[in-house]
C-alpha cells in the first residue's frame, strides 16, 4: 500500500533526542534524591508536558516540589540539547526524501509544545518536510489518547485507513492505534511489551526497514 499519509512522532523517531531527555531525567532525579526512577520516566515517554506535570505530581508530591522539578529537568535537557550534537535517526532522510517524490503527505504529531517542536525541526533542516505540526499543547488529552493524531490527520486530509502512524513509544503506539492509523513502531529505548505486540502493529529495527516498505509498495 503506498499510504495516502505519514504521520511522524518526533522524539526518539526522527531526532535522537530521547537519550537526553533520560539523561536530564536521571540527573534531577539524583539532585532531588529519588533514586533509580527510570521505571516511571520510561512510563512518560511519548506524553505531553500537563501529562508529565499530573504525574509527576502524583508520584512525588509527598516528597518534593513537583513544579520546581519539572522545571529542572526541562531545564538540564534543553542545556544538554542546546551544547550537544542532536542527530537525526538512521534512514530518517532517506523516508523524508522518497515521501517527497512520492507525494505521500506528510505530518509532524508529537507531544512536544508547539515552540520547542517547532525549533526542533528547524534546527535539523527538515521542517520543510512537513505539511502541519500538531504539538502537545494543542490538544486536550496527551497520548495514549488519540486525539493528536486526530487533529494532525485531519489538518492534512488523511485517509487514516491508508496512512501510516510512525511511533518509538508505547503510548505513541497506542495513540495512533486508536485513530486508526496503520501504525509502524521503531523502538527507541524500550522493546513493545507483550501486552503492546497485541495489538498487531509493525515493528522495525529502522527507519530503512520503512523506506524498503515504501518502495516495495510503489514497485
Amino acid at each position: 500500500m503506498t499510504p495516502d499519509a505519514m504521520l511522524f512522532d518526533l522524539d526518539g523517531l526522527l531526532l535522537n533526542t530521547e537519550v537526553f531527555s533520560k539523561r536530564a531525567f536521571d540527573e534531577t532525579a539524583s539532585a532531588y534524591k529519588l533514586g533509580d526512577q527510570t521505571e516511571f520516566f520510561l512510563s512518560l515517554v511519548g506524553t505531553n508536558e500537563q501529562h508529565h506535570n499530573n504525574r509527576i505530581d502524583e508520584e512525588f508530591r509527598d516528597q518534593i516540589d513537583p513544579l520546581a522539578f519539572r522545571r529542572d529537568w526541562n531545564a538540564r535537557f534543553h542545556e544538554l540539547i542546546n551544547t550537544e550534537s542532536v542527530d537525526l535517526l538512521p534512514g530518517v532522510t532517506e523516508v523524508l526524501d522518497h515521501a517527497a517524490q512520492a507525494r505521500i503527505k506528510c505530518a509532524v504529531a508529537t507531544s512536544s509544545t508547539t515552540p520547542a517542536a517547532e525549533k526542533k525541526l528547524t534546527d535539523a533542516g527538515i521542517r520543510h518536510y512537513f505539511l502541519t505540526v500538531t504539538c502537545g499543547d494543542q490538544v486536550a488529552i496527551s497520548k495514549p489518547h488519540p486525539e493528536i493524531y486526530q487533529k494532525a490527520g485531519a489538518s492534512v486530509n488523511a485517509d487514516m485507513g491508508r496512512s501510516y502512524g510512525l511511533e518509538d513509544s508505547a503510548n505513541g503506539v497506542k495513540a495512533a492505534h486508536a485513530a486508526g492509523l496503520n501504525v509502524i513502531q521503531i523502538p527507541n529505548l524500550v522493546p513493545p511489551s507483550e501486552e503492546l505486540l497485541k495489538l498487531k502493529h509493525t515493528v522495525f529495527e529502522s527507519m530503512f526497514d520503512v523506506l524498503e516498505l515504501l518502495r516495495s509498495s510503489s514497485d
